[in-house]
């Protein structure tokens, strides 16, 4: 049975120096004459195309965009994006995630694992910021900024392409989405997909631990563990899978051993609508 992994590019798959803030400030500036000013946090974890709204009702007070406005976004902020990401790459502010590398060499390997991106990136862009890690070679589908508004449409157009080119249907429980911060879990979640997080990307802890990944892991250089949670190695710890609180994932026991998990939190791991929880969104 093929296993669908779906990669988060900034913070999870590279640290690319904020090159894309400063395109989109950028672009802004060029074509509205006003520098955006806003926290990092309002944009991390969206789509392109989320991004462009958001930013232009911040200059034109609460106006949306039209779809001519879009259009102009999009193509002026691919157009100094390049210039960006060669910006961070000479100071040095470019870098992969620690072992994201092994791991994707270890990951393309295996026959029944199937690699693909999902991104808020707009494709282009996805592969403007990977290009100079040469992560790109590893991913042939993907979904992107411009499928959709919100991460669920993304994710899900990535899982069409995949099924698409490799003549495979992927139910959810055999799709996995990496990422950074809590809109990548709340994303995976309303999809019906397995979640893992990377905690030293652009995430907010607060709203990580909330949003409650099946996984949750500085960065790559453990493979091991994300091999028990992918399904592709045993645990070495030698716990039967399917033993522990949620049968669906691999690694509760890993989870569960952490101190301080409340009520609220096991709920959070058990649905996968956020409007079923008492407590509300996080978003």
């Amino acid at each position: 049975m093929k296993k669908l992994v779906l990669f988060d590019v900034d913070g999870t798959l590279i640290d690319a120096g904020g090159c894309g803030r400063r395109a989109l400030v950028d672009a802004m500036e060029a074509l509205y004459g006003v520098k955006p000013e806003f926290e990092h946090s309002l944009i991390s974890g969206r789509t392109d195309l989320d991004n462009f709204r958001i930013v232009y009702g911040l200059i034109k007070k609460g106006k949306k965009p039209s779809a001519a406005d879009m259009k102009k976004m999009q193509n002026k902020y691919l157009e100094l994006l390049p210039t960006e990401v060669h910006a961070s790459v000479r100071c040095k502010k470019y870098y992969p995630v620690t072992g994201v590398e092994k791991f994707l060499a270890f990951l393309a390997k295996q026959p029944d694992i199937v690699l693909g991106l999902g991104t808020g990136n707009l494709e282009k862009g996805a592969q403007l910021k990977l290009e100079p890690s040469h992560l790109n070679n590893y991913f042939t589908v993907g979904g992107y900024g411009e499928d959709g508004h919100t991460r669920e449409e993304m994710l899900q157009a990535a899982v069409k392409r995949a099924e698409k080119k490799y003549k495979t249907k992927f139910a959810p429980e055999q799709v996995y989405v990496i990422g950074d911060t809590h809109r990548d879990i709340v994303a995976a979640k309303n999809c019906g997909f397995h979640s893992a997080v990377i905690t030293s990307g652009f995430g907010e802890a607060e709203k990580i631990l909330r949003a409650a990944a099946e996984l949750e892991m500085k960065d790559f250089k453990d493979i091991t563990t994300f091999c028990v949670w992918l399904g592709i190695k045993t645990d070495p710890k030698g716990v039967k899978r399917g033993s522990y609180i949620m049968p669906a994932s691999a690694i509760e026991h890993v989870f569960f051993s952490r101190t301080g998990i409340d009520e609220d939190r096991l709920k959070m791991l058990r649905i996968k609508k956020y409007e079923d929880l008492e407590s509300g969104t996080i978003m």
